[in-house]
């Protein structure tokens, strides 16, 4: 059950994209991504790894921090 508060699924989330489907996007194509716990954030595609087991993005509208972990 997603939690109160969070983005929920927008209207223009067509389908979920299997990772052996991620060659299909192409550089700068508009997404969305899901993170559970977080919802959905929009995102742009910049590169697919060769075999498909990575996918980067770069988010819409804001930037990302990264922290290490305890």
């Amino acid at each position: 059950m997603r939690e109160a508060g969070l983005p929920q699924r927008p209207a223009t989330a067509a389908a979920r994209l299997a990772p052996n489907r991620w060659a299909e996007l192409a550089p700068g194509e508009a997404v969305w991504v899901e993170s559970d716990g977080y919802g959905f954030d929009a995102a742009h595609v910049d590169e697919v790894s060769e075999h498909h087991e990575m996918l980067w993005v770069e988010f819409a509208g804001h930037a990302v921090q990264v922290w290490t972990r305890d």
